[in-house]
């Protein structure tokens, strides 16, 4: 999957996720704290594939949310 911080910032808002906006990274925020950093640009494998786990969701239900 090809994607960027733009669209896995659209999928973190879809699961009620909160949004901090940085320079390098988007910021993911549950109400208990930061959830993980999404780099800016083009999202590689490895760090797609810890993203998803970090926020909960497989790559299954990320294709369901985009």
């Amino acid at each position: 999957m090809n994607l960027t911080a733009k669209q896995l910032k659209k999928v973190a808002l879809k699961l009620d996720y909160r949004i901090k906006e940085g320079k390098k990274h988007v910021l993911v925020y549950s109400e208990s704290g930061l959830v993980t950093t999404i780099p800016r640009g083009r999202i590689k494998p490895g760090t797609l594939a810890a993203i998803l786990g970090q926020m909960g969701i497989n790559k299954d239900q990320l294709a369901n949310l985009l």
